[in-house]
């Protein structure tokens, strides 16, 4: 599935507010209720891990401790289009019961006065999303309108031991947000787990290991 909105932008998009959205609210009760919101959740390191794939979550588990430490971009609380793209991937498919990921691209053009936002969203029925929903030639007709393009958004599911995503980009994330932003100008990359969300133009990303 791929969705495309144009809206002017609004200051609470922002901010650290959740929408009124009940499937969003239900979610983060039940995460409550099991005693599984943490700010820095520790990475589920599978045992046995060994050789090349031992490699990738040392690289892994290096990212994330200059995230959580804040030496790389900055981890808070979701703010309100973040969570409403949250709320929206979770309406299509329910998080707590069939986790999936979204990619959002988030584009911007206009002056303090009459800004808008051009958000294109894409999912599929796996886990991750196809390539067929990257929207990506949509955003190559905007970017090619002068607009700029300002962030992109996914979001990381619940751990196979039941904790939330790590609200850092994965060794695959940065490597792919490298690539957009030598090829499309992307700015700045988010993460987020529907409860918090970490944040980074892409030169403070220079940092993180790439897979």
């Amino acid at each position: 599935m791929l969705w495309v909105w144009r809206v002017p932008w609004k200051d609470a998009y922002a901010r650290p507010a959740l929408p009124n959205n009940a499937g969003l609210l239900a979610y983060r009760a039940a995460i409550r209720e099991e005693g599984a919101e943490e700010r820095y959740p520790a990475l589920a390191v599978p045992t046995g891990a060994s050789g090349p794939n031992a490699d990738v979550w040392r690289d892994e588990s290096f990212n994330n401790d200059l995230a959580y430490r804040g030496v790389v971009g900055a981890i808070g609380p979701i703010t309100c289009l973040d969570a409403l793209l949250f709320a929206q991937e979770n309406a299509r498919v329910p998080q707590l019961e069939r986790p999936t990921e979204f990619l959002a691209s988030v584009l911007r053009k206009g002056s303090d006065e009459h800004e808008e936002l051009v958000v294109v969203f894409g999912a599929g029925a796996e886990l991750f999303p196809p390539k067929t929903v990257y929207g990506f030639d949509i955003v190559d007709d905007y970017l090619a309108q002068g607009w700029s393009y300002w962030y992109v958004l996914h979001n990381h599911t619940r751990q196979s031991n039941g904790a939330l995503g790590i609200p850092v980009p994965s060794t695959s994330d940065v490597q792919f947000g490298r690539g957009l932003a030598a090829k499309r100008g992307l700015k700045r990359v988010r993460v987020t787990n529907g409860f918090y969300s970490f944040d980074a133009g892409i030169d403070e990303m220079r940092a993180l290991r790439a897979r």
